[in-house]
């Protein structure tokens, strides 16, 4: 079986993620990019072409017509569209040459921008919340099937090491990651005024950084291995859930477990699906309880060791790359 990915080449993107498990599973699988040229590293015209497609409607055409041309040639079996910004006419162009075609959204509702989603006639639709599964089916009788995503076992690999030693050797309390968004800022600032030791990985916003926490973040942008062996070095991961995951959990979540972390995220009811224990364990409602309960687990590692212990083995289990296209597959007939 041979299949397009259309999305990101970036490393640990989920189109990464899908074109390695596929590949290791004997399945023929390409990413299709259209930033795949050298040319658009130039972040000008990057945002030229970011722009253009934005508003103006036949170079947004032209873009995905000469990414069909190329997937044509490729002549897949299945093609995956991961891209939310997919121009509906390629969809309908490759649905016209009998291909068939499926989208699968990665994150929360608030990256539909102009809804090329749902002007697309995809023969299925992945979404991962709840709350999106429910409104694209009640409302639009779309053949929409929800999922739950996955973390990469051979990217992010439990370092095979005693954990209690390596959290001596990496040393840090508290770790999250990813872009710090106002909303993250003001619940990290939270925390480091009542006294927790934190450390910040991932990417500053372009504005209305919060530089009181300058002294916390690490200018550090962290992926694969490096990601895994600071993840379960940590003695907790804080992970803050987007706001518009109205009822679905974020990609970290599964990294973190994954890797062996010892992980408090935001509470959602979904946790009781995706967990072995009880959630409130490992989940926090408000940032106070968030604190109280960083505080407790600081003070009984043996207590988080079980704890991230089971959630790793169900993880494991459950949740994989592999496991995850064994149900795209299954679904999309």
């Amino acid at each position: 079986m041979k299949i397009a990915i259309v999305g990101s080449r970036s490393l640990d993107s989920l189109e990464f993620n899908l074109n390695e498990a596929f590949n290791f599973n004997k399945y023929e699988s390409r990413i299709f990019d259209i930033y795949e040229k050298n040319i658009f590293k130039n972040k000008f015209i990057y945002q030229f072409d970011t722009l253009g497609r934005k508003f103006f409607n036949v170079y947004d055409r032209l873009v995905f017509k000469h990414l069909a041309s190329k997937i044509i040639d490729y002549n897949p079996d299945l093609i995956i569209c991961v891209y939310r910004f997919i121009h509906p006419d390629f969809v309908k162009n490759m649905k016209r040459l009998k291909y068939k075609v499926i989208h699968i959204n990665p994150d929360a509702l608030t990256t539909f921008e102009y809804q090329q989603v749902f002007a697309s006639p995809y023969d299925a639709y992945f979404t991962k919340d709840p709350y999106i599964f429910s409104f694209m089916r009640s409302k639009m009788n779309l053949n929409v099937k929800i999922y739950s995503e996955a973390f990469n076992m051979r990217l992010h690999i439990k370092p095979d090491v005693d954990k209690f030693s390596f959290e001596n050797e990496v040393n840090i309390d508290v770790m999250t990651y990813g872009t710090i968004y106002p909303y993250r800022a003001k619940m990290l600032k939270y925390l480091i005024d009542n006294g927790v030791n934190l450390k910040i990985f991932g990417t500053k916003p372009n504005r209305f950084f919060d530089n009181s926490l300058t002294g916390a973040f690490q200018n550090k942008y962290i992926v694969g291995a490096e990601k895994s062996r600071l993840l379960y070095g940590s003695k907790i991961i804080f992970n803050q859930m987007h706001y518009a995951e109205i009822e679905s959990v974020n990609n970290r979540f599964f990294e973190a477990n994954g890797s062996g972390a010892f992980q408090l995220c935001d509470y959602k009811p979904i946790l009781k699906q995706l967990l072995p224990i009880d959630p409130e364990l490992v989940s926090f409602v408000s940032i106070d309880d968030g604190i109280d309960k960083i505080n407790y687990y600081l003070k009984h590692p043996k207590e988080r060791l079980e704890l991230a212990t089971q959630i790793y083995n169900h993880t494991l289990a459950n949740y994989t790359y592999d496991h995850l296209i064994r149900f795209i597959l299954k679904n999309i007939d």
